[in-house]
């Protein structure tokens, strides 16, 4: 009889384990909790009272906040590929020079690829950066010395603003000696971008303009202004540009060539030893050329 028991009993439990085997397991993801709506906290660099824009580095820092999150996905809104992480703290670097708005959409994933989205516009500065080259060309890396290529056929010209040479008048070799132009130097400095214009107390330019320098001139024409009036000066200089431009400016009365009230002049050429510059006035474009100098 208790050999009949064992003979029944091992079939039995052999029996029940085959069928708990079988059962499919049990996956479940608990709570299918949606993710709060993100809360960005963004701060732009260096901003404050005076600078609503941040400081022009063009750096954010992004803090996201959603309960039921477990990662973001972060589009900052300028073209580059969005930053994926599980942790809630981003820093982002804009590229694009000067003041643009750009939109920030943050996507917080929970459990089951369940999302909750939000965005937030900024304004954001960022100053141009220059080629270095051009810094090293202009400045030495140091100081460095130039004055107009009075030599060089087209060393001043005029044309319409939407060509890039001098096609209604170009200065032949020295066409402008004795007007107090040819014997200015400019002196570019890269400590803490210091420009000095040597004068030798007289500026050419437009009469019209050179009212900047002395009020109390009237009418219009080329036109010398001699004396403690024209008398060199320091200021500050600078770069501007893009992708494709880039210009070298002055922050009061600094000009290369005639005076034509433009503080803003693009590089159409440059080398370690020459320029051909252009600025923006009636009735076009302006150009001056530049040597170095010793």
């Amino acid at each position: 009889m208790i050999t009949l028991i064992r003979n029944f009993t091992l079939p039995l439990l052999a029996a029940l384990l085959l069928l708990g085997s079988c059962r499919k397991p049990d996956y479940k993801f608990g709570n299918l909790d949606t993710p709060a709506k993100p809360a960005l906290a963004i701060t732009i660099a260096g901003k404050d009272a005076g600078h609503p824009d941040g400081d022009g580095s063009g750096k954010i820092s992004l803090v996201v906040t959603s309960g039921n999150a477990f990662n973001y996905k972060v589009d900052f809104g300028d073209g580059t590929p969005p930053a994926l992480s599980t942790g809630n703290t981003f820093a982002h670097g804009y590229p694009h020079t000067g003041t643009k708005q750009f939109t920030i959409t943050v996507i917080a994933s929970g459990k089951a690829g369940i999302s909750s989205t939000t965005s937030q516009t900024i304004s954001i500065f960022r100053a141009y950066q220059p080629d270095p080259a051009l810094v090293s060309m202009l400045t030495g890396n140091g100081t460095k010395k130039w004055r107009v290529d009075k030599d060089a056929p087209g060393h001043l010209g005029v044309s319409s603003a939407d060509v890039y040479f001098p096609a209604w008048w170009a200065a032949g070799p020295n066409e402008k000696d004795g007007l107090g132009i040819y014997d200015d130097i400019y002196t570019f400095t890269s400590t803490n971008n210091q420009f000095t214009h040597t004068t030798n107390n007289d500026i050419f330019g437009k009469k019209e303009y050179l009212v900047d320098f002395d009020p109390t001139l009237t009418g219009s024409d080329d036109y010398t202004l001699k004396g403690p009036a024209a008398a060199s000066y320091t200021e500050t200089f600078g770069y501007d540009g893009d992708g494709t431009k880039e210009y070298i400016t002055f922050s009061k009365k600094g000009h290369l060539g005639m005076y034509l009230g433009v503080h803003k002049y693009q590089v159409l050429e440059r080398s370690d030893t020459k320029m051909s510059l252009r600025c923006l006035q009636a009735p076009g474009a302006w150009y001056v050329k530049i040597i170095a100098i010793p």
